[in-house]
C-alpha cells in the first residue's frame, strides 16, 4: 500500500465526503423526526424502521470487519468509516430510548 501525496489526498477527500454525507443524513433524521408522521405510519412502524437501520449498519459494519480481518480486503478506511457509521447510528437509538423512556416516566409521575 503505498502512502504518496495523490492518494493519501484522494483518500482523505473521500473520507472527507462520506462525513459529510453522514452529517447530512443526521441532519436530515432530524428534521423528519421534528415533521409530522406520514399518513398511515403508525409510531412502531417508525421505530421499527429505525430499528432495522441500525441493524443493517451493524451488519455491514460486521461483515466489512471480517473481510479485512481475512484479508479479502485492504481498505480499512471504509471498514473504520462503516464501524463509526453503525455506532453513531446506535447511539442515537440509544439517546431516542432514553428520551421516551424519561418521557413515560413523567407522564407517568403526573397527577390525574
Amino acid at each position: 500500500m503505498s502512502t504518496s501525496g495523490i492518494g493519501s489526498s484522494a483518500m482523505m477527500e473521500k473520507i472527507a465526503n462520506t462525513l459529510k454525507e453522514m452529517q447530512n443524513d443526521s441532519q436530515k433524521m432530524m428534521r423528519d423526526s421534528q415533521q409530522k408522521p406520514a399518513q398511515g405510519m403508525s409510531f412502531i412502524d417508525h421505530l421499527r424502521s429505525g430499528v432495522d437501520e441500525v441493524n443493517a449498519k451493524q451488519k455491514t459494519a460486521d461483515s466489512m470487519a471480517v473481510q479485512l480481518a481475512s484479508g479479502k480486503t485492504e481498505n480499512i478506511h471504509e471498514t473504520m468509516l462503516a464501524a463509526t457509521q453503525a455506532e453513531l447510528s446506535f447511539n442515537l437509538m440509544v439517546q431516542m430510548r432514553n428520551k421516551a423512556l424519561e418521557a413515560y416516566t413523567e407522564i407517568m409521575r403526573m397527577p390525574v
